[in-house]
């Protein structure tokens, strides 16, 4: 198994027991951090929510110009990269400390692994090996 692969399970994993926790009001946010709904930071789930809409954005412009993913891996390149575009403006308006900007830095190298992997599976789309 490919370290990209790896590290996308255990992403996968991460959201499970995040949407598991959230069902019962607790927020579990990246990467090992336990509280209430209110104490997540304004940064952190702005990051998030402006990457979810501006990916959906992307593809839909994509989708009306008659384009469409050429990999299964697309959708996440997107959205790690406006991860952390996202985030690199939002931690540093909040003046994050280092501890935060970490979480920026894995994504910034989680986006690196998958553009490296979807640029090499560019052929595959949803295809079993």
């Amino acid at each position: 198994m490919s370290v990209v692969k790896i590290i996308l399970s255990l992403l996968a994993i991460w959201g499970l027991v995040v949407i598991s926790l959230g069902l019962f009001g607790l927020q579990f946010y990246f990467p090992f951090n336990l509280g209430t709904s209110d104490s997540i930071p304004y940064h952190r789930w702005q990051t998030v929510r402006f990457s979810t809409f501006a990916t959906l954005v992307f593809f839909i412009s994509r989708y009306i110009a008659g384009g469409r993913p050429v990999s299964a891996l697309k959708v996440m390149n997107v959205f790690f990269k406006f991860y952390v575009v996202f985030g690199s403006f939002l931690f540093w308006r909040a003046g994050a400390d280092l501890g935060e900007w970490l979480v920026v830095g894995f994504f910034a190298f989680v986006s690196i692994m998958v553009h490296i992997e979807s640029r090499r599976n560019r052929e595959k789309l949803f295809v079993k090996y």
